[in-house]
């Protein structure tokens, strides 16, 4: 054989053996994950034929941890799936294989464990074309403490016979494992009933197996509100034929929107799911779901907003927007209010669009994330500055050309600083998340972004409401005295409390960025108002156009600095502070296990309410002795700039904002969150009630 042959033919060997290695991995994607879960994508065949795809999704756990079923149960998440990426294929439908019951110090969870399969049915737009199947899977990965964590996965299948997969069994074996019918089963019900008053009610089913004896049946009860009930009771006759099974479900309300129960027998590897009777509970979906309830809770939250101490800094604003139309026409205070109202309002759908986008990148999100950007901060002490000089007159403030004529062609002074003040209101509000706030925002986030938009108007709408108040009833703002010098003094002295909130933005930055650029950005903040000051003093007709060019050139110098030399300053390590250690979400199992007790405290730097919570509660004598016991482990995570590890373990909680503070023990090993608002009593309970049974025995009053 000649050498060109030889060569020849290890070339067409070596296409072979890459043609079946291609064609071998063509039906499963990479495994995605790390040591503590990893998923996969896998069809039953190589090709599509016109027939529906017969796909699973294919999870790894090991021993010790678990993932979770479609109902989780008291402490878990579900798999989430995000299928709109593939092409060429519709109605994906997940079937789940029939669960197991965990429990963990009473907590009731329904999960899965080790190697398993959830098939996935897809049917072809079009039948003659190749498809790709894509999908997004937010999921968890616990053991005694849980791990949000989130894989794209993707598959393309060309056309072609439909061969079978080398995971086409494996696929059909999880299919088996799905409960099935009545009909199929072998399983009659012959009693299906609730009874019973009172916060609990008596779940009474009976069965009769036509086939096999029932060994050890298992009952899990779906739309009995939140959480997992308790295993049944259980008592078997006639050789096992007969099962008589009592659960003790909530009683629910007297509400008319009542549903039927899901019921899952799983005794042993065979299992059925069937309707029982009516809950007497509303459906937890449908309201959680329901838009109409997140819009009155984003309307209240909104107006929550307006107390929580990150808004104070900005009152100020407030209070001279409203002082100003003491003893004014009502219309002038209408135009006022509705300025104002205009800048809140418009603020939160500037934020729900910028939010928007960034969901659409796949980027971390969470309610107050824009104060982690040093070009934020920065940008945010320039305009808090120059704001400040216009109250003390050494420059004026025009209301934008867009938003002028909504208020008539005056659109300079009062109004141009209500609808400012209220967009700086709403910006600076951003660190706070306020009762109601929180659960608005978290619905929002995990929606499209049409909801986001709805659900951040309403956050708006309702911080708008005093002002529209105002607009609405014009009288209100009798109230106030009459005009006159004290507001030209008030007007200086709120001057400096916006002042003041420059300095908290500036210290702010310098906590994230660095003391460098901080002092770069305050220099020229500095040089932009000596610069201001002294046209508008001295060339005050022929220098305007000029020096509104030039402020803007050194406002934008001052923001670009921020923006270019602060990304690769880190945040200072707060390990060892005041007895805190640093945050460390895989060290929390391990001392749960040992029998600690942990307060996890997730603050920033930027968060007035975290240092409201740390100065007022977690800094007093009473909660420090406690925190300072030998059993119990105190740790802080600072989000002050962006970390995907902090922020995947304030979304496990269902937030996406801080304060967060969570308490674990041999108790609680799943986490209690606590109120956004802290409370002396409230801390000490949460951490008594999470310690061990010996540690609590021996505190006074146990």
């Amino acid at each position: 054989m000649t050498f060109v042959a030889v060569l020849r033919a290890l070339f067409i060997s070596a296409a072979y053996l890459a043609a079946t290695a291609t064609q071998a991995n063509a039906a499963a994607s990479d495994w995605v994950g790390d040591q503590r879960g990893e998923v996969r994508l896998v069809t039953a065949a190589e090709s599509v034929n016109g027939n529906p795809i017969e796909a699973g999704l294919e999870f790894r756990y090991p021993p010790g941890w678990h993932g979770y079923w479609r109902t989780p149960g008291d402490a878990g998440i579900a798999p989430i799936f995000d299928w709109s990426k593939s092409m060429n294929v519709r109605d994906p439908s997940v079937s789940w294989p029939a669960p197991s019951r965990l429990v963990v110090s009473g907590l009731q969870n329904s999960v899965y464990q080790g190697r398993f399969i959830l098939p996935v049915g897809l049917k072809l737009i079009d039948q003659h074309a190749k498809a790709r199947i894509d999908v997004s899977i937010d999921y968890a990965a616990c053991s005694n403490i849980c791990v949000p964590k989130h894989a794209d996965l993707s598959l393309d299948l060309p056309t072609g016979s439909g061969e079978a997969s080398p995971q086409a069994a494996a696929i059909a074996a999880a299919k088996a494992t799905v409960p099935s019918s009545l009909a199929n089963s072998g399983i009659q019900v012959t009693r299906s009933e609730t009874e019973g008053t009172g916060a609990r009610k008596r779940l009474l089913l009976t069965l009769r197996s036509t086939s096999e004896p029932l060994r050890s049946p298992d009952l899990f009860v779906e739309g009995a509100g939140e959480g997992l009930p308790a295993a049944p009771q259980v008592r078997l006759s006639d050789g096992g034929r007969i099962a008589t099974l009592v659960a003790s479900i909530p009683s629910g309300s007297s509400s008319t929107n009542r549903k039927s129960l899901v019921l899952t027998v799983v005794d042993g590897a065979r299992a059925v799911e069937f309707a029982g009777p009516e809950s007497g509970v509303a459906s937890s979906a449908h309201a959680d779901s329901s838009i109409l309830v997140i819009i009155a809770t984003a309307l209240l939250g909104g107006l929550i907003l307006n107390l929580m101490p990150c808004v104070l800094p900005i009152l100020s604003i407030k209070l001279f927007a409203l002082a100003r139309y003491a003893g004014e026409e009502r219309r002038a205070a209408r135009r006022g209010a509705l300025a104002t109202a205009l800048g809140i309002v418009s603020s939160f759908l500037l934020l729900a669009t910028v939010l928007s986008v960034l969901k659409l990148s796949g980027t971390s999100l969470g309610w107050g994330i824009q104060f982690q950007q040093p070009w934020f901060l920065a940008s945010m002490a320039v305009v808090i500055t120059l704001f400040a000089a216009s109250f003390f007159e050494w420059l004026p403030i025009q209301l934008p050309q867009i938003f002028a004529g909504a208020f008539g062609a005056s659109a300079r002074g009062p109004l141009a600083e209500a609808f400012l003040g209220g967009a700086l209101a709403t910006l600076l509000a951003t660190p706070c998340s306020a009762p109601f706030v929180g659960t608005a925002v978290g619905f929002a986030l995990a929606r499209n972004p049409a909801e986001i938009l709805v659900v951040f108007a309403s956050l708006g709408v309702g911080m708008a409401l005093p002002f529209l108040a105002v607009a609405a009833m014009p009288a209100l703002v009798a109230w106030l005295p009459h005009p006159g010098a004290w507001m030209v003094r008030l007007r200086q002295g709120l001057g400096l409390l916006l002042l003041g909130t420059a300095l908290w933005l500036l210290f702010t930055l310098w906590q994230v960025a660095g003391p460098a650029v901080t002092s770069a950005v305050a220099a020229l903040l500095v040089c932009t108002l000596a610069f201001r000051a002294l046209v508008t003093y001295r060339h005050a007709r022929t220098g305007f156009r000029w020096s509104g060019i030039s402020t803007v050139g050194l406002a934008s110098l001052t923001i670009a600095v921020a923006a270019t030399f602060a990304s690769t300053v880190g945040v200072p390590a707060i390990k060892g502070a005041d007895g805190w250690q640093s945050f460390d979400p895989v060290a929390i199992e391990a001392l749960v296990a040992d029998g600690k007790t942990v307060f996890v405290d997730v603050s920033a730097s930027w968060c007035l309410t975290c240092k409201v919570n740390e100065l007022t509660v977690l800094q007093t004598g009473k909660v420090q002795r406690r925190l300072a016991q030998s059993d119990t482990v105190r740790m802080r995570a600072d989000w002050s700039r962006p970390d995907p590890t902090i922020a995947a373990y304030i979304q496990h909680f269902g937030r996406f904002g801080i304060p967060l503070d969570v308490v674990y023990g041999p108790r609680m090993p799943a986490g209690k969150l606590l109120p956004e608002t802290l409370g002396t009593a409230a801390v000490i309970r949460a951490l008594d009630a999470a310690g061990s049974e010996e540690v609590s025995a021996g505190k006074p009053g146990s």
